[in-house]
Order: structure tokens, then sequence, then C-alpha cells
């Protein structure tokens, strides 16, 4: 199985950093998906990465073009329009593979496209920063991805990890999924939304041992959850996770702070609110991811 043909849903921080790559190396046989307005201002505008600007090509539902790949970069609420805008470009073969934050986005791709491969997948280390059509994007980020379970790759996982070695992605394919997907969560649920209620950078979530704790202790309820589920994180998950923290750039920002700056809805339904949904089914207090809930959810109403 080779993939020719890559389409990326999704023009945020994380899907213009992937398509640059994918641009460069497919040039007309990759696109961007995207109807309207949307598609009228990326044809007009273009896209900055880091100051050098790049016109995708950019194809609507209805164009005859046939991806081998589709990469979902939307956000989670935005994720069953998604489905309606790739449904006619999705072939018997198309491979689909969410980035998108949370434990959920692929379940309910595979939902809609039950004869279809979905992959798992999740971008670590990406700290892009979005400003109108101008990303910045200061170190070189991961994608990790695969089936549920990879001691050996699928075809299809093989095929995707060669297009993006091509591509120049940094790639990594896990033996569990579930549970790598598990961490980020995890990390989400700790720095996006302590980062987004206090405002602060990185860097100043990392020197403000208050809000580092806050961080932890959102973490620590992920991790009792998770022995509830079945999926049962531990200490090399955790280990993981406070070194991706230690290495983030002072300066960036999560992208649940950057939704709030610009008085955007977030992803807190899928963080901490699918946490609590969890918990509650199996009679677990997670009472900081709570407050951080609640917290989020007033500032969204009082934008």
């Amino acid at each position: 199985m080779k993939i020719n043909k890559v389409a990326i849903i999704g023009a945020g921080a994380i899907g213009c950093v992937y398509a640059y790559k994918l641009n460069k190396l497919l040039k007309d046989d990759f696109a961007f998906i995207a109807n309207g307005k949307r598609k009228d201002r990326l044809e007009q505008e273009g896209l900055y990465l880091n100051g050098e600007k790049f016109c995708p090509k950019v194809v609507s539902s209805n164009d005859d073009f046939k991806p081998d790949l589709i990469i979902v970069t939307v956000k989670n609420y935005q994720l069953q329009d998604a489905i309606e805008d790739i449904k006619n470009l999705v072939g018997n073969n198309t491979i689909i593979l969410t980035l998108l934050n949370g434990i959920v986005a692929r379940d309910v791709l595979k939902e809609a496209f039950k004869d279809n491969q979905v992959l798992y997948g999740l971008a670590i280390k990406i700290e892009a920063v979005k400003v109108g059509n101008k990303i910045t994007q200061p170190n070189s980020a991961i994608i990790q991805f695969g089936d549920a379970y990879n001691k050996e790759m699928s075809e299809g996982v093989l095929a995707v990890k060669n297009i993006f070695n091509d591509a120049k992605i940094n790639n990594q394919v896990f033996e569990d999924m579930i549970k790598t997907i598990w961490t980020k969560w995890m990390l989400n649920i700790g720095l996006n939304q302590v980062s987004a209620i206090s405002e602060a950078t990185y860097g100043v979530v990392k020197e403000t041992p208050e809000l580092l704790e806050l961080v932890n202790k959102a973490m620590m309820e992920v991790m009792k959850v998770s022995k509830a589920c079945g999926i049962n994180l531990n200490h090399e998950n955790w280990e993981s996770v406070q070194d991706v923290i230690n290495s983030l750039d002072g300066f960036g920002k999560t992208s649940m702070l950057q939704d709030v700056e610009n008085k955007r809805k977030t992803e807190v339904d899928y963080f901490s609110g699918t946490l609590i949904k969890k918990a509650r089914e199996h009679g677990i207090e997670v009472p900081v991811n709570e407050v951080l809930y609640n917290f989020i959810k007033a500032k969204e109403k009082n934008y």
C-alpha cells in the first residue's frame, strides 16, 4: 500500500503545521478540505508558517479528489460537521487519522466510517500559535499514531509512517495507542485547563509552584479514573508527561489559552467534562476537575 494523495480538514495551528510539509512534498496531490467562505479565504490569502508563505490546494466536499489519507485536525465540537464535509471524499481504501485532543474522536469517526481504517493519533510538543493566517511553530512537533495496538504494524499504519517520513514529519508508532492517547489527555486536562484559567504561558506555569501543583492534582485525578477504566496509567506515563512539560518553550501557549484569549469556544467538555462523566460512572470524585470545568465554562459564558 502506498499513499499518494493526502488531505487535511481543519486549518488551525496543528493542521497548518503539517499541511506545510505535506504540501511541499505532494504539491497538487495534497489539499485542504474546506467549503464556502473558509475555502475562499484559504485560496485568496494563503498561509504563513514562520514567515514563509504557502498556498495549498483547497477542495470542497463535492470535488473529485479522493485522498488515500485524510487527517482530521478540527476541534472536537466541529467533528460532526467535519464528518459531513469529508464523507463524499472518503473512498473505499481511504485511511482516516484523527489528531484531535481527548479520547473520544477516533470512536466517533469509526462509527461514521465503519468500513475504513480509522487510526488513533495525537500531536505532541506542538507549540504552534496561529493569528489570522500566520502560524509560528518554534520546534519540531511529533505525531504519535497507530491502530489501538501495534506490536506489528498494519499495512495502513506502515503506509502512513512512510508518507510522514517522506514529508520529514517526526512520527512515532506506539504498541499501545489507547494508553498513549490517555497520557496526552492527562497532559491536556492538567496543563491546558490550568493555563486557560490563569491565562499563563508555559513558562509562567512552570515557574509558579501553585499552578504546577494544580496541574499535577488535576492529572492525578485522571490517573485514578484510568485505573477504574482498565487503562491503568502508571508511573512511566506520569514521568513522560512531566518530561513534556519541562521541554516546552516558555513563551508558548496552550491551545485552550489561545481559545480563551480569542473568546472562542474551548474543548473543556472533552477534557474535564468527559473525565467527570467517566468518574461518575465509577463512583469516583474528581473535585479539582469539577472546579476547572465550571471555571472555564463560566469564562466562555462571560466573553
